[in-house]
């Protein structure tokens, strides 16, 4: 029996050596392994690291120019708006045209940062979870998630550029039509009705371009004020097509349907609109359309941007701050009412 004891006795003393061994073996193995990331152990990805930061500060250099494009175009986005709500035409087309350049430079550049990133050394292969500190792969991911906001951005500026467009055929239009009744208007004074009559053709030409037009706007536009300017307009052009007509048959003599033409041209005359102040207020809803919706979301595009900027530690000038909004465009005032020109004895505003 003493035997036996001592041979259990020695059994379990070996198998608590044995156990003893392994627990310290086991962990003299984790302490030379470390991480499998290497993320505790910045010796094992520096090697990695050197070859992917000067790739990623390239693009996030890249990435400031970027940003300075898409705060040109909000620039540009703001002084249109602006620029229409006070009719001014010649300015918006000049905003347009230069956000159409910078568009296609952002989406150049945008394509050219993406394949950039595309190739930069290690980032999307098996090795870069341990080759690469996660800090730099934050930063490649953050780079590439920035250009994403550059989506939006041709869809929000084709939106901007028809609200524009409308706007500028509109103005035309509304212009040869007075235009083309004062032409009528100088030949009725002369006496030359006929000719008088085929000018008024071309002012109810433009009334009905500018109709059809109206019915393409109504799906984003109130075109309430649209509609009663094109109203008043037309009853005037027949009205005045009425007195000319009853004073060609006549011989320019006044009789009973002249006096009557006379008084319905008056009265045609009297709903006309007194000044530009309707057509102000048609532009500004023609903004409020689709152009507004489009300003902000450039806007949003430029934050979100200059957002990763910040995140990504682009080295932005320390004097300017790369999320400031560029200095907004001035508020479009209201001038002086153009001169009235009476045409048939009627006074017509002439759209700026």
């Amino acid at each position: 029996m003493l035997a036996s004891a001592r041979h259990v006795l020695a059994a379990l003393a070996w198998l608590l050596a044995v156990i003893v061994i392994a627990l310290g073996a086991a962990g003299l193995v984790t302490a030379m392994d470390g991480s499998s990331t290497g993320a505790d152990r910045p010796e094992l990805t520096a090697r990695g690291d050197a070859l992917v930061a000067p790739a990623l500060d390239a693009q996030a250099a890249e990435l400031r120019l970027l940003v300075d494009d898409v705060t040109a175009l909000a620039g540009d986005a703001r002084t249109a708006l602006a620029a229409l709500n006070g009719t001014d035409l010649d300015t918006v087309e000049a905003s347009v045209a230069a956000g159409d350049a910078r568009i296609v430079a952002i989406r150049d550049r945008t394509a050219e940062i993406d394949a950039a990133l595309a190739a930069v050394p290690l980032i999307g292969t098996p090795e870069a979870a341990y080759r690469v500190s996660a800090q730099l792969r934050a930063r490649h991911a953050a780079l590439e998630a920035a250009l994403g906001a550059t989506g939006q951005l041709e869809g929000a500026w084709v939106r901007l550029t028809s609200g524009s467009i409308a706007a500028s055929r509109l103005s035309a239009l509304l212009t040869a039509h007075v235009e083309a009744v004062g032409a009528a208007a100088e030949q009725g004074r002369d006496g030359d009705y006929d000719a008088a009559m085929t000018i008024l053709d071309d002012a109810d030409a433009a009334i009905a371009g500018a109709r059809a037009l109206r019915d393409r706007l109504a799906a984003t536009v109130d075109v309430t004020v649209l509609d009663e300017w094109l109203d008043r307009s037309e009853a005037y052009d027949v009205a005045l097509r009425a007195l000319y007509l009853a004073l060609r048959d006549v011989g320019g003599r006044v009789t009973e349907d002249v006096r009557a033409a006379i008084d319905a041209e008056r009265a045609a005359k009297d709903r006309l609109p007194p000044d530009s102040r309707g057509l102000i207020l048609i532009m500004a809803e023609i903004g409020r359309g689709g152009m507004n919706g489009a300003v902000i979301a450039i806007e949003e595009a430029r934050g979100r941007l200059a957002a990763a900027l910040d995140a990504v530690g682009a080295g932005a000038d320390p004097g300017a701050s790369p999320t400031a909004s560029p200095a907004a465009a001035p508020p479009a005032t209201a001038g002086t009412a153009p001169p009235t020109p009476t045409q048939g004895g009627a006074t017509l505003t002439p759209p700026p």
